[in-house]
């Protein structure tokens, strides 16, 4: 396709004219299927909004045509550029210019002189086409306005009252003609409605519709739009998407005249007989040269059925579809102000360079593949970095001082598979391009050495402050160990801690007994005589609490009762209840029980005395605990004190200790290189970059030319190498 492409941009740049033609021919399309795209979308949307669509295509259209055909109002200038592939030679930048011989120019073929002879005259004969077009458009309007006036009469008072009454405005007149088939409106300051002399016999409703339709026309001046379209249509009028715009503008613009009729007051089945009944008398093509006819456009089956369609949007246009519009707007806006020229771009020369890149691996792989990674990384970024530019620059202009800068661009790309860096710099001049990367090389590496000595240094410079700070640290540490042991005894906090901590164990004892006793005590309260049996029946350990002599009598009490209930209950067998002996026994057994209950009374409040003393010897044993337990912290803390200084103290003087280990490894250390950077290849001879692909690069807005000092500055390099062959 480029063998196609190239020759049309050649014939292009050596025929301006006829690249205007094409320009215009590439914008007017870019703005009617802008607008066709959006008028798709807005298709739910009331046809008040898409004729809005169309009347801002037609008029960028308008604007388009005179930015191209006016010299004084031309617009910025969207570049775009070819090249054409030359033979491939080396350039010997130390060659002298040689004698260029006289050309003799061949003679030019016919279609040569033709397109010379289209190149001159192409713009007026675009302009006088279009000339001749409206002017004979005009002249067919004027033509049946005469004979429209000529035959017609003033509307009957019945039909000007009727539109009166449809706020109709007092300027606006409605007349009738003879031979006119479909109702219309001209006129923009002075509008005149005209109808068919058939109308005088229209019945109210069929009347109402036409004149709020014909209103509607009026209240949107459709009149002067028709014009404007016209006057677009003549001007492209070799360019069937323009014609297709005026159409799409001419149908929306009766749809929406229908809306608004329709919104006026009507049903809108009523409205659709009438453009049936209408359009029934009719002829297929009717032709609309004076103003803006009812009839006559788009079908009337389409008409209706646009009409019967249910739209919530009908006659209005909305907050969202007029934000697309606006949008919409800015573009074709864009597009109109926007003019594309074909110009030959000048020759791109480039110069090659090649670096190689390694390093050391240490022990774990896949860490040093990351790094290095970085490494290949950050020398990319270094080299297209804005302050390797500056350098380079500085470096030129010292050493060539008489030798005029131009732009450079510096691309960096590493070799698939390798640590081969492929460093290209591209300019207009071949020879300062190749100077150029040579300083740029010269300065990378000085640059990477100065880093090296830096790191070197400040590596040093760590070293003595961290031994310096080591030892500051090691000394501290032995200041601290040697307070605390001047003012703490070792070893007598040692033995005082053991002391502590065994008598805490006793106290713990105690209290738990304490504890243990006043449980018991509670539950003899509750049953005492059961609680004096069971303890009467337990082997108790040694130290256990021993019962008393009233408990004791109490136990002993209780055994004879129950002897002397037994031996009543043997003489009741053989004996009457009043007999002697059971008298006395039962004597006997009264003073058991007398002296059983006293007894138990007694054990009652001693035990009761004893067990809210309890309470009291368990906090004086848990006071005794806490204080002990104080200490036994103080003392803790202490000895803990004391292996902590005593731990930092060695750790620091080991610390202390390995940095002169280090020290007798360190000119190596400093020595050590784990990654390199060197030149394999410096600047090879400038060769001429040929541009590939399908469709040459084009630019909107035409470049600034900049400085060699702002081309330092960072800018985004092409992601792929172009192809390249040796300029002639």
């Amino acid at each position: 396709m480029n063998d196609i492409i190239e020759p049309l941009l050649r014939f292009l740049t050596l025929h301006p004219n006829l690249g205007l033609l094409m320009s215009a021919a590439l914008t007017s399309t870019a703005v009617v299927c802008v607008a066709w795209a959006l008028a798709l979308q807005l298709q739910r949307r009331s046809a008040r909004a898409r004729s809005m669509v169309w009347r801002i295509t037609l008029l960028a259209l308008l604007v388009v045509g005179a930015w191209r055909l006016l010299p004084d109002f031309s617009p910025p200038v969207a570049v775009m550029e070819w090249q054409v592939p030359m033979p491939a030679a080396q350039i010997d930048l130390s060659a002298q210019p040689v004698e260029m011989p006289v050309l003799v120019l061949p003679e030019k073929t016919g279609w040569q002189r033709g397109a010379a002879m289209l190149e001159q005259d192409c713009v007026r004969l675009w302009l006088g086409i279009a000339a001749a077009l409206f002017l004979w458009r005009m002249v067919m309007a004027l033509t049946g306005l005469l004979w429209l006036k000529k035959h017609s009469e003033p509307a009957p008072a019945l039909i000007l009252r009727r539109l009166r009454e449809s706020a109709a405005p007092e300027h606006l007149r409605c007349l009738l003609a003879e031979r006119l088939h479909s109702p219309m409106l001209t006129g923009w300051r002075k509008p005149v409605i005209w109808l068919p002399q058939e109308a005088v016999n229209w019945d109210e409703k069929r009347m109402g519709a036409v004149l709020r339709h014909e209103l509607a026309h009026f209240q949107r001046a459709d009149v002067l739009w028709h014009w404007l379209s016209q006057l677009t249509a003549c001007l492209w009028w070799w360019q069937p998407l323009v014609w297709q715009a005026r159409r799409r503008l001419r149908t929306e613009t009766e749809h929406a005249a229908d809306d608004a009729a329709v919104l006026a007051g009507g049903d809108k089945h009523d409205y659709a007989r009438t453009l049936v009944e209408i359009a029934a008398g009719i002829p297929n093509r009717l032709r609309q040269v004076a103003g803006v006819t009812m009839f006559g456009g788009e079908p009337v089956q389409q008409r209706v059925r646009e009409l019967m369609r249910a739209n919530q949007w009908r006659g209005r246009i909305g907050v969202g579809a007029l934000s697309l519009i606006a949008v919409v707007a800015v573009i074709l806006t864009v597009l109109a102000a926007t003019k594309v020229e074909f110009k030959q771009r000048a020759p791109v020369y480039q110069s090659t360079a090649k670096l190689v890149a390694g390093g050391l691996s240490p022990g774990d792989f896949m860490n040093w593949q990351e790094q290095m990674q970085d490494f290949y990384g950050t020398i990319i970024e270094t080299i297209e970095s804005a302050e390797m530019k500056r350098r380079a620059l500085e470096r030129v202009r010292a050493l060539n001082p008489g030798l005029k800068e131009h732009a450079v661009a510096v691309h960096v790309s590493q070799s698939k598979g390798s640590a081969i860096f492929n460093v290209l710099a591209q300019s207009e001049d071949g020879k300062y391009a190749k100077l150029f990367l040579d300083a740029l090389l010269d300065e990378f590496i000085a640059f990477r050495q100065s880093i090296r000595e830096q790191a070197q240094g400040q590596r040093l410079k760590a070293f003595l402050q961290e031994v310096v700070k080591q030892q500051k640290v090691m000394a501290e540490k032995a200041v601290a160990l040697a307070a605390f042991q001047k003012e703490n005894n070792v070893v007598t906090l040692t033995n005082a801690n053991n002391e502590v901590a065994t008598r805490l164990k006793e106290l713990a004892t105690q209290r738990e007994t304490q504890r243990i006793v006043a449980a018991e005590l509670k539950l003899a309260l509750d049953n005492l005589s059961a609680a004096l049996t069971a303890r009467q029946q337990e082997a108790r350990p040694v130290g256990e609490f021993i019962p008393t002599d009233a408990e004791a009598s109490y136990l002993k009490t209780k055994n004879e009762l129950f002897v002397l209930d037994n031996e009543r209950k043997f003489l009741l067998q053989t004996r009457k209840p009043d007999h002697a002996e059971v008298l006395a026994l039962d004597e006997k057994i009264a003073k058991a029980k007398f002296l059983l209950q006293s007894l138990a009374g007694h054990i009652t409040k001693d035990m009761q005395q004893r067990y809210e003393a309890a309470p009291r010897r368990i906090a004086v044993l848990d006071e005794q605990y806490a204080a002990l337990e104080q200490e036994a912290l103080r003392l803790g803390g202490k000895l803990a004190e004391h292996e902590r200084l005593k731990s930092e103290a060695q750790l620091a003087k080991e610390a202390y200790q390995k940095l002169f280990e280090r020290l007798e490894n360190l000119p190596l250390q400093l020595g050590a290189q784990t990654d390199y950077v060197a030149i394999q290849e410096r600047a090879t001879p400038a060769t001429e970059v040929v541009q590939s692909g399908l469709i040459p690069v084009w630019r909107l807005w035409t470049p600034e030319t900049k400085s060699p000092a702002e081309e330092a500055k960072p800018q985004s390099a092409p992601k792929k190498s172009e192809p390249v062959k040796a300029a002639g």
